[in-house]
């Protein structure tokens, strides 16, 4: 059975994550506001620990070094007249250029490097190389679910934002306006629709974040930090909307 107890020194010397701290106040917090001691939360830490160690392996879980592509980069892809072809569709583009996956992740102010951009959305199945200076979108979305392994900073963004949302005034009172969340779900579904579902669904999600993509396009700030009309320099804060499925009950 693995040991949980540490000497301070041995606990000292283990590197502090403040990512997973984010994700972790406000479960716990959540959990003691809902009249659980400490001693039942360490409690039930440990058994979780022992659980996630005699359960099956799974996929692994990458550091991948990047939390945010950016969705609006297929958005802009996809709507955008400088990035469409003659069909009114993505265009094929090359690497660097004026109209290019260079050009576009600038506009979406992605700060990495275009070939870095490029490698982690052929590696998601997003964009496929059609030859060694041209570009195709193939997917609509960035898609996180490799099947080989989990990049670990933007499925843990998505954690974190999740439960800011569902525990939200529980942890620290933040100030900012109340976050929410909305569900649509059934136990009365047989199981020979649950994949025609999550597909319906995530088809229909799809057409929802172009929009909301588009709107927050629109309010965004200009490099400066001004909006086109406004005097001054205005703070930029992280704001948007997740959507995920839902399937639970089978262990």
């Amino acid at each position: 059975m693995p040991q949980y107890k540490r000497s301070k020194t041995a606990a000292s010397s283990v590197r502090k994550d403040p990512a997973v701290r984010d994700l972790m106040l406000p479960i716990v917090a959540f959990l003691r506001r809902s009249g659980m001691t400490q001693d039942q939360l360490t409690s039930e830490f440990r058994a979780t620990m022992r659980l996630s160690y005699s359960g099956r392996p799974g996929v692994k879980v990458v550091r991948i070094g990047v939390e945010h592509l950016g969705s609006t980069i297929v958005s802009r892809w996809l709507r955008d007249p400088i990035y469409l072809n003659h069909a009114g569709r993505p265009a094929d583009l090359p690497l660097t250029g004026r109209r290019s996956i260079a050009s576009l992740t600038k506009e979406c102010r992605i700060t990495l490097p275009p070939n870095k951009v490029i490698a982690f959305l052929i590696e998601f199945g997003t964009v496929k190389k059609l030859s060694p200076n041209r570009y195709r979108l193939v997917q609509r979305s960035l898609n996180f679910a490799i099947p080989n392994y989990l990049p670990f900073e933007p499925n843990l963004q998505f954690l974190i934002d999740a439960a800011r949302a569902a525990t939200w005034g529980s942890a620290l009172m933040p100030k900012v306006p109340r976050l929410f969340w909305h569900n649509a779900v059934s136990t009365n579904v047989d199981r020979h629709y649950h994949s025609k579902f999550l597909r319906f669904a995530k088809e229909r999600s799809l057409q929802l974040m172009h929009e909301m993509n588009e709107w927050l396009e629109a309010h965004e700030t200009l490099n400066d930090g001004a909006r086109p009309g406004f005097g001054g320099i205005r703070k930029s804060n992280r704001i948007g909307v997740g959507l995920f499925g839902i399937y639970s009950g089978s262990k």
